[in-house]
């Protein structure tokens, strides 16, 4: 019998599909053949929860022994890499004095030969067929580039998502709100990978050119009165630049 009480499935974003509906009949299934197990499904990057926030979760629960396992049914290494080492800075950021739960990592799911009894049981249904008639790539809608003054870009890459870049995206939609700002005005979109990953959450506002650093929640209202607001970026939180 196993002695892992909980389950963290993981997804690389959630921008697209929600992935906790795309495995919600699998979660559901998988809770009522283990009925002493936790499952709960984490994004790498993009919106909450993150694998940390299940991670927090399954801490503040109690748990002894916590898998994390990647839902792809393609493995993917790089991916695999990521959450590793999302895992590692959870664990490192732990008080000592905590009795926190045993993390392991779980197998491929394709690497087994149950991924063929998948694979079988698709091409048995025989599915469904493909339309000509679907939405089109382009529409006259999106033809013309929004008007805006500026353009906030969120970084919700892997290692901006493990520290808090979810929580500095919803603080930004509350103070854009509270100062009546609205897509004319500030334009916001999440990205993948800014790149400087050290300087976490990362923050750029166009056309200003400003890169914010560790641009946490609790600085956002002010980022966003001075700023955003008022034009004049703040600059103690800018981050560092790469000489020309």
């Amino acid at each position: 019998m196993s002695d892992i009480d909980w389950v963290i499935l993981t997804a690389p974003t959630n921008r697209g599909a929600d992935p906790a509906a795309e495995l919600s009949a699998a979660v559901a299934a998988l809770e009522k053949r283990r009925r002493d197990v936790r499952v709960r499904v984490a994004v790498l990057g993009g919106g909450a929860p993150t694998i940390t926030d299940a991670l927090d979760e399954a801490a503040d629960s109690g748990a002894r022994r916590v898998m994390v396992l990647s839902g792809q049914t393609v493995a993917d290494r790089s991916m695999d890499a990521w959450f590793r080492r999302v895992i590692g800075h959870w664990l490192r950021g732990r008080p000592a004095d905590v009795d926190d739960p045993e993390v392991v990592i779980g197998p491929s799911l394709c690497d087994t030969e149950a991924y063929a009894d998948l694979v079988d049981r698709a091409v048995a249904e025989g599915g469904v067929p493909a339309r000509s008639t679907t939405a089109p790539l382009v529409s006259p809608a999106w033809e013309s580039v929004p008007g805006f003054t500026r353009h906030v870009l969120i970084c919700r890459g892997p290692r901006c998502a493990a520290r808090g870049s979810g929580e500095t995206a919803e603080a930004l939609k509350r103070e854009l709100i509270r100062e009546e700002l609205g897509d004319d005005d500030v334009l916001v979109t999440h990205t993948g990978c800014m790149f400087p990953c050290v300087q976490a959450p990362v923050v750029a506002v166009y056309p200003d050119d400003v890169w914010y650093a560790g641009l946490d929640a609790d600085r956002v209202p002010e980022m966003v009165r001075h700023h955003l607001r008022d034009g004049e970026p703040v600059t103690r939180w800018l981050g560092r630049r790469t000489p020309r």
